[in-house]
């Protein structure tokens, strides 16, 4: 009897270890554990230096965006892979920050919704555990041409991205900090 039951119980034993998935962790570039049938991001110079280098973080809650932002210098700091910052202008002085991003439908198209914006709208960019607040005060549309016309310390946060409807424009959104 007290075969059988061991038996028995070694046959389950045996069974669930066929049946059951094995399951492993690793560590993924964020130090968070995931599963290994979960698709880790995959660990390139890119992602290596993101956990480096310092940025800041644009949000606009209207449109649910919330992003990361690299210094000029830095080989993050292109339209190519996250929102680019034009301007070298640091929070804290009196200038005018200026970021551009793609607004087409690609996984970098950051400012895709930024047509959805209304004058009032606000902006948030936090850096060093401080938060700056911005005001939309203005949209603009200009020929694209490699350059944007903004008057001179009247805007505290430009944004620009293409135009969806006419290729040849740009759109710009002016900021004031309040």
């Amino acid at each position: 009897m007290k075969k059988k039951k061991i038996a028995r119980i070694l046959l389950l034993l045996v069974f669930s270890l066929c049946t059951f998935e094995k399951i492993e962790y690793q560590k993924n570039i964020d130090n968070q554990w995931i599963t290994q049938t979960q698709k880790a991001p995959p660990i390139n110079e890119t992602s290596k230096e993101k956990n480096t280098e310092e940025f800041k973080i644009l949000e606009i809650p209207k449109i649910h965006l919330k992003q990361p932002f690299y210094e000029p210098g830095s080989s993050l700091n292109t339209v190519s892979k996250n929102i680019e910052q034009i301007s070298t202008c640091e929070l804290n002085e009196n200038c005018t920050i200026i970021l551009a991003a793609h607004s087409g439908t690609s996984s970098i198209s950051y400012f895709k919704n930024l047509d959805q914006l209304s004058i009032k709208d606000l902006a948030y960019i936090y850096e060093n555990n401080k938060k700056y607040t911005y005001q939309l005060k203005k949209i603009s549309y200009q020929r694209k041409n490699g350059s944007i016309s903004i008057p001179k310390q009247t805007y505290d946060l430009v944004l620009t991205t293409c135009n969806k409807q006419n290729q040849e424009l740009q759109n710009i959104y002016l900021f004031q900090k309040i």
